[in-house]
């Protein structure tokens, strides 16, 4: 994983958003920029997703994972929460949330 690759401080820097962000609304999405994806969303109200494209099968999002469930359009991710992982793209269909690049 390229999380591996960070040093303390260029990791410290990703856990506070100094890498980039992106606030997406109703419909809106994101792409990985280069290297990057994104790495955290916090929902600032509840947001549902039509796409959450994960690295690997071992992250939880819209395709096919190994651990649990894959999320659906009708799952809803409340208001306040804040998600972690690795995924190429994000399009949100409801909700207002913020993406965080790594």
């Amino acid at each position: 994983m390229a999380i591996n690759t960070y040093s303390v401080n260029e990791a410290n820097n990703v856990g506070l958003g100094q890498v980039g962000s992106a606030v997406l609304d109703d419909g809106e999405s994101v792409a990985s920029i280069g290297n990057k994806k994104v790495v955290a969303i916090t929902m600032f109200e509840d947001c549902t997703f039509t796409t959450m494209t994960q690295s690997s099968a071992d992250i939880t999002g819209t395709g096919t994972s190994t651990h649990g469930n894959s999320l659906t359009s009708s799952d809803t991710i409340p208001q306040g929460v804040t998600i972690f992982g690795n995924w190429s793209a994000v399009t949100l269909a409801t909700g207002l949330c913020i993406c965080y690049l790594g």
